[in-house]
């Protein structure tokens, strides 16, 4: 499952809700940023017969998804993702033929 911002406020020690909208965009963009690392669909739950590629979020991928954010947050300018981001997807990743 994705985190939720609670989640990430926690992990964050965000200790008020006032920027939830911007966790909230900082999450979307973290599983954007990861299905496009991936080459893979992620789903919560079930994935859908018309991706066989698609894999549901695991804790390396939610933990993968939090340093995300993580680093958005306390980094608002930066252009590169910490190593460990791709290093906890890697073993998840799909490279086409």
């Amino acid at each position: 499952m994705s985190p939720t911002v609670e989640e990430v406020l926690l992990h964050c020690r965000i200790d008020d809700d006032v920027e939830s909208t911007l966790i909230s965009d900082y999450i979307e963009a973290a599983v954007d940023r990861a299905k496009n690392y991936l080459n893979r669909g992620l789903y919560e739950k079930d994935i859908p017969e018309d991706d066989p590629d698609g894999l549901i979020i695991t804790g390396s991928i939610k933990l993968a998804l939090l340093l995300a954010v993580g680093f958005w947050y306390e980094n608002r300018e930066a252009q590169q993702l910490p190593e460990g981001f791709f290093s906890l997807l890697s073993p998840y990743r799909f490279i086409p033929l």
